[in-house]
């Protein structure tokens, strides 16, 4: 019997020493992140600033993190098929996504269940800012000039093309009409790809759309940017006057900012906050941001998440103001 028992308790010790060996593996215990690729969901169709960013990014976070980045395009409802396919996701860290103004804007102008709070902020990139295009042609030489003719013709408005009702650059351009005083006769385009050709062959006066949308017209000569809705004027287009040095509160940024669904772990976010943040300040990644007129500028998890609460505020505001009901 003394055999017996004495045989028991070192298989009882042989195991928990086992249990204890392997409770501080990573083989058995907490999982190596990231140990398979890595899917990040851009809600966006290729050839757009979130897209173009994602696709620049890919290589760079490869590289950092060791695994493969897997790029999938889920359009669709104004950025909300996307959006909720991130927000629906595991939080394991292997699916991540692009978020863009839209996912402040679509809770108050569509019936989609879209709220910057179902997603964990992970790091801010860079933008590119709401700017007003004329044609090469046009009288207007800069701004000033433009709403003058504006508000001269009050009665017949001029015709500004936007990228969708209820989009980004129709709410900017609200924020621009009514920061002047004047008025504008909004031309909804499906993107705001489409508007710059209506632009260039004459059946708009302007267009109000990202400067990634038209900068490459601008320096072709085919088309000339105005006017700025940024904080400062655009190190890419330098002479162009902003809004706001005009004595009007038009501050209006199409970014592209990284997260993944709500509860993922801290030590994860804090992984990928770090590789992305590598990527971004490369000098590879910078090219390609320069060569699409993408200013880029960094904001850890904490600092991206005050943002999306005052741009909620912001949009949330100016789309009540505008009278845009939810569709």
């Amino acid at each position: 019997m003394k055999m017996y028992r004495r045989l028991s308790e070192a298989v009882v010790f042989g195991l928990l020493i086992i249990v204890a060996v392997c409770a501080g593996s990573p083989a058995w215990g907490q999982e190596k992140y990231p140990s398979k690729p890595i899917n990040i969901i851009v809600s966006w169709a290729p050839g757009g600033l979130q897209d173009i960013a994602a696709r620049g990014m890919q290589p760079l976070l490869q590289k950092a993190l060791g695994q493969n980045i897997v790029i999938t395009n889920k359009t669709g409802g104004g950025g909300a098929i996307g959006f909720t396919e991130i927000a629906n996701a595991a939080p394991d860290g292997y699916t991540i996504g692009h978020l863009s103004p839209s996912v402040n804007i679509l809770k108050y102008t569509t019936k989609a269940n879209i709220d910057y709070t179902r997603f964990e902020p992970i790091m801010f990139g860079g933008y590119t800012p709401v700017t007003l295009f004329v044609r090469k042609e046009a009288p207007w030489k800069n701004l000033t000039d433009f709403l003058a003719f504006a508000k001269a013709n009050s009665q017949k408005p001029p015709r500004v093309g936007n990228s969708g009702n209820g989009a980004i650059y129709h709410i900017s351009a609200i924020n621009m009409e009514r920061a002047a005083g004047v008025k504008f006769t909004h031309v909804p385009f499906a993107g705001g790809a489409p508007a710059i050709p209506a632009l260039f062959a004459g059946q708009l006066d302007a267009a109000a759309l990202s400067l990634t949308d038209g900068m490459q017209m601008v320096k072709s000569g085919k088309i000339r940017a105005v006017g700025v809705a940024a904080p400062d004027r655009s190190q890419f287009i330098p002479d162009v006057q902003t809004f706001k040095e005009l004595g009007m509160n038009v501050e209006d940024i199409s970014y592209f900012a990284w997260a993944g669904p709500k509860g993922m772990a801290k030590d994860r976010v804090r992984i990928l906050y770090e590789a992305l943040k590598k990527g971004v300040e490369s000098k590879e990644f910078k090219a390609h941001c320069d060569h699409e007129a993408v200013t880029i500028t960094t904001k850890g998890p904490e600092e991206l998440a005050k943002f999306l609460a005052k741009e909620d505020v912001k949009w949330r505001d100016l789309i009540k103001s505008g009278g845009i009901k939810a569709e």
